[in-house]
C-alpha cells in the first residue's frame, strides 16, 4: 500500500485539519506522513539566496521526501506564501523543476475563515502546472463548516487507489 504524504502550510488551523487527515487515514488502514512546511523554516527563495547560499540542504530533504512519495494531500490556507516558497525551493533542489509533483496524485484541502475557494482554485492551477493529478474532491473547512470526515475518507481511499502501481 503506498503512503500519502500530508502536506500542511500552517501552524494553526490548517495544520488541525492536516492532523486530523492523517487520524482519519490512519483508521483506513493507510499510512500517512504530516509534512509541515512552516517548520522546515526555509528561507524566502530568490535567484540571489540561491546565488548566495545555495539550496539549503532542508529543501533538498524537503525534495527527496516527496520524490519517494506518490499521493498527497495539500493542506493551505488562502493566503499563504509558505506554500509558494517550499514549491519554489522543492523546484530547484531537483532536476528539472516539475520533478516533485509531476505525475503524482493530489488532493486539496483547507480551512479558511473566509471562503476558501478562491484558495484550493489557485492551488488547483499551480499543481496541474507542476504536472500533478489534482483529484476533482476538495475538502473545505471553515469555522461554521467543519470536516465531512466521510468525504476525506472517500478522497483517502481515492488517493491510494490511484497511486498504486
Amino acid at each position: 500500500m503506498s503512503k500519502i504524504g500530508i502536506l500542511v502550510a500552517s501552524a494553526s488551523n490548517n495544520r488541525k485539519l492536516g492532523d486530523k487527515l492523517k487520524e482519519l487515514a490512519t483508521i483506513e488502514n493507510v499510512e500517512a506522513e504530516v509534512i509541515n512546511l512552516v517548520d522546515l523554516d526555509l528561507p524566502l527563495y530568490s535567484t540571489v539566496e540561491e546565488e548566495r547560499n545555495g539550496i539549503p540542504d532542508t529543501a533538498k530533504e524537503l525534495a527527496n521526501k516527496i520524490l519517494s512519495l506518490k499521493a498527497f494531500i495539500i493542506v493551505a490556507p488562502e493566503y499563504n506564501g509558505v506554500l509558494n516558497n517550499a514549491m519554489a525551493w522543492t523546484s530547484r533542489a531537483t532536476e528539472s523543476w516539475r520533478d516533485a509533483f509531476n505525475e503524482k496524485i493530489v488532493g486539496l484541502a483547507t480551512h479558511s475563515g473566509g471562503g476558501g475557494q478562491k484558495g484550493l482554485q489557485a492551488m488547483r492551477i499551480q499543481f496541474q502546472h507542476l504536472g500533478a493529478n489534482i483529484l476533482a474532491r476538495e475538502l473545505l473547512t471553515t469555522y461554521e463548516k467543519p470536516l465531512s470526515e466521510d468525504s476525506a475518507k472517500i478522497m483517502i481511499k481515492q488517493l491510494v487507489k490511484l497511486s498504486r502501481d
